[in-house]
């Protein structure tokens, strides 16, 4: 049984290219299209990055809480929107410095600020050089 099983096999290898055809359809057009297109959206894409003379765009720089600042902020009588401006707090924080202000009276030194909720050392050493107590710079 297995020898006929064999042999019927063999014989199906040995008859299948006759019958069979592997190049039923001709593939080079279209991938011949696909390389064009291919190659067109790779210069496109050069093009976004290259201007017309060859040289790189810059990239446009970021405009942070920083670069906007021009004066030191007062933070015994600054606004919210005043403190938000300095790095690293945002409105929740600003609000916690002006509630905090209402309760305790102004403050008396720059570390004071500390103890305002969610500033922390790290927030006093990136807000010092933008804050003042109003009375020296």
């Amino acid at each position: 049984m297995i020898g006929v099983v064999l042999f019927v096999g063999f014989i199906i290898q040995w008859i299948q290219p006759y019958f069979v055809q592997d190049d039923l359809y001709d593939y080079s057009v279209q991938d011949s299209i696909f390389k064009k297109i291919s190659s067109d959206t790779i210069k496109v894409e050069k093009k976004n990055v290259w201007d017309v003379q060859g040289k790189s765009k810059k990239p446009k720089k970021r405009t942070t809480k920083v670069d906007l600042l021009t004066e030191k902020i007062n933070i015994n009588s600054a606004s919210q929107k005043d403190l938000e401006s300095l790095p690293r707090i945002g409105p929740v924080t600003a609000k916690n410095i002006i509630e905090f202000r209402e309760a305790n009276g102004p403050f008396k030194t720059i570390q004071e600020i500390t103890k305002v909720k969610r500033i922390g050392p790290k927030t006093l050493e990136k807000i010092k050089p933008f804050i003042t107590l109003g009375d020296s710079l």
